[in-house]
């Protein structure tokens, strides 16, 4: 699996990371809260919602704030790549009764940064995040850290981005550039609306030096997606 790139584990510089920091400070200007849960998203898969929301915790997380990155995405984790560490067992087996979150939660993968990964859980993904057992283990860990981010499922392949809105302060909706129709696009849009959802703006990724995408052809790129959705919940050997 490739490993993603933390750029703060760089130098710090180059307009990628800069980036980064303006999406950090709006969001502070936007809500001014001491402590907050975002939830990131995006309307379909390989948009990069994880790049960003390993990212915006790491950017947070090298000003003094504690955070914690929980992977919600059970159908196709990934926010564990981001920092090289081997798939985990983790939120799936807490909400379901097998391990405590004490024991789940990997400390400092980072300074200040804490990650809740899980495992691929093939069955009951919506309901286990709709539990009252999830919404009680946000409360407990929203009361531990400054910022706590929610890396979740595009909203094409499920609702559990509209389902953990209503528990958050607000939502970071990834696009890929050249990626999304407008009908996806809406239809993301839409689900998030109808959760009362408070999004704070969309992040356009995947724009080269060119101003262009990043090679993907519209058409023939939209139907691949819909195949997509149908593999997405296999777990990824």
């Amino acid at each position: 699996m490739t490993e993603r790139k933390l750029f703060f584990n760089l130098d710090g510089q180059g307009p990628i990371a800069e980036s980064l920091r303006v999406l950090r400070t709006n969001i502070q200007f936007i809500d001014e809260k001491e402590k907050r849960t975002v939830v990131v998203t995006s309307s379909i898969p390989k948009e990069g919602k994880s790049f960003i929301a390993a990212n915006y915790a790491m950017s947070e997380a090298i000003v003094g704030k504690k955070v914690l990155l929980i992977d919600c995405d059970l159908r196709r984790p990934r926010a564990h790549s981001s920092f090289g560490i081997d798939d985990h067992h983790g939120l799936g087996e807490v909400l379901l009764g097998e391990k405590s979150v004490e024991d789940a939660i990997v400390r400092e993968v980072e300074e200040n940064l804490d990650l809740l990964p899980t495992k691929h859980l093939e069955h009951n993904v919506t309901e286990v995040l709709q539990s009252k057992k999830m919404k009680s283990l946000l409360k407990e860990l929203q009361e531990s850290y400054d910022l706590v981010v929610i890396d979740t499922a595009p909203l094409m392949v499920a609702t559990d981005a509209a389902i953990l809105s209503r528990v958050s302060d607000g939502v970071i909706f990834v696009n890929g550039y050249d990626m999304v129709s407008k009908k996806e696009l809406l239809y993301a849009k839409e689900m998030l609306s109808s959760a009362k959802a408070n999004i704070y703006g969309m992040v356009v990724n995947k724009i080269d030096h060119s101003g262009y995408g990043y090679g993907y052809k519209s058409h023939g790129y939209y139907n691949y997606n819909y195949k997509y959705y149908q593999d997405y919940i296999k777990e990824d050997k």
